[in-house]
């Protein structure tokens, strides 16, 4: 279940700095064990901890700063989550030259945790609100094993999908096609990385998707990858010996068509970008929601051809670069 409010979203001064990210760690691992932190110290951020009863003897714990609000039962999920909200403002704010909204998720470890927590997430005044379900694996003790890795790739992707759905709709009310939601969030999750996207495309050139299609293609949310770098979800990343000698990965595996046009909206939105540079991001959200075609995006673009054609064409041969010329 994902909320989002469109208000605007006013201007945030943060502070990024070796010392603020020393301080999330140090948050992080609180979170599991010692004294709750009261306040960062640093003006603008200050994440603080806060405990909510829920009845005479449970409560929840909320994480919370100028930017992001996390909230759960268990406290050792905080941290973590708190970390990745942070982290992923930096390419969305890459992409749109803007801060996403302030983001509120709740992690629900129990089925009335929702209803406990919905009062202070409302409160929170969050633009954007993402609720994710928590199942806790456990082993055939009985223990629980570590989440963080899937809770990571899950929450992500919501979030950041969320933030591209929620971008500012003054530019028109026009709801945003699938391809910009589905390449967009990826370009915000940074996965997969550019390079397994592009060893994937390359190894189905045939089943390519042309531009005037894919603009027109259903892309459901589930076929969107998502998941976080060490994941082997596709083949074809190059690795390296400990020397920086290539390492023959695993060939590509064939991927739906449903993947296929997600993966190819994300390469070629990355695509425009790396050619063109600032502002191209926004302005094909911007006049998508005023109802423009493609065309007029790239219409008095510098870098980019003018038509889809050509457009088409210079990204499909970014991804199969010539190989150098063999040394004499």
């Amino acid at each position: 279940m994902t909320g989002i409010a469109l208000d605007a979203v006013r201007p945030i001064v943060r502070l990024a700095s070796a010392a603020g990210a020393g301080l999330l760690l140090g948050l992080g691992l609180a979170c599991s064990s010692g004294p709750a932190p009261e306040s960062s110290g640093i003006p603008g951020f200050e994440p603080t901890m806060k405990t909510v009863p829920i009845g005479a003897n449970d409560h929840f714990s909320v994480l919370d700063s100028n930017d992001v609000i996390v909230a759960s039962r268990d406290r050792s999920l905080l941290g973590g989550i708190f970390l990745l909200l942070d982290d992923a403002q930096l390419p969305y704010r890459r992409y749109f030259q803007a801060l996403p909204p302030r983001t509120a998720v709740g992690l629900i470890v129990q089925p009335a945790d929702s209803a406990a927590m919905d009062s202070v997430i409302r409160n929170s005044k969050a633009h954007v609100v993402v609720w994710e379900h928590v199942m806790i694996p456990r082993d055939r003790e009985g223990n629980p094993l570590p989440i963080a890795r899937f809770l990571v790739a899950s929450v992500r992707s919501k979030v950041a999908r969320a933030w591209v759905l929620g971008t500012d709709t003054a530019a028109g009310p026009g709801p945003l096609q699938d391809w910009i939601v589905a390449g967009v969030t990826q370009l915000v999750t940074g996965f997969p990385s550019s390079r397994t996207r592009n060893a994937q495309l390359a190894s189905q050139l045939g089943d390519l998707i042309p531009i005037d299609s894919l603009i027109h293609t259903p892309i459901p949310e589930i076929s969107v990858p998502s998941g976080v770098a060490s994941d082997a979800t596709f083949g074809g990343d190059q690795r390296v010996d400990s020397r920086g000698r290539p390492v023959q990965g695993t060939p590509p595996r064939k991927q739906p068509r449903e993947t296929i046009a997600a993966l190819e909206s994300a390469s070629l939105i990355e695509f425009m970008w790396a050619r063109e540079g600032r502002g191209i991001i926004k302005q094909l959200v911007d006049r998508t929601r005023r109802g423009e075609p493609l065309t007029a995006v790239i219409a008095n673009a510098v870098s980019l051809p003018h038509d889809v054609a050509g457009l088409e064409a210079a990204w499909k041969a970014s991804l199969t670069p010539p190989k150098p010329a063999p040394k004499k």
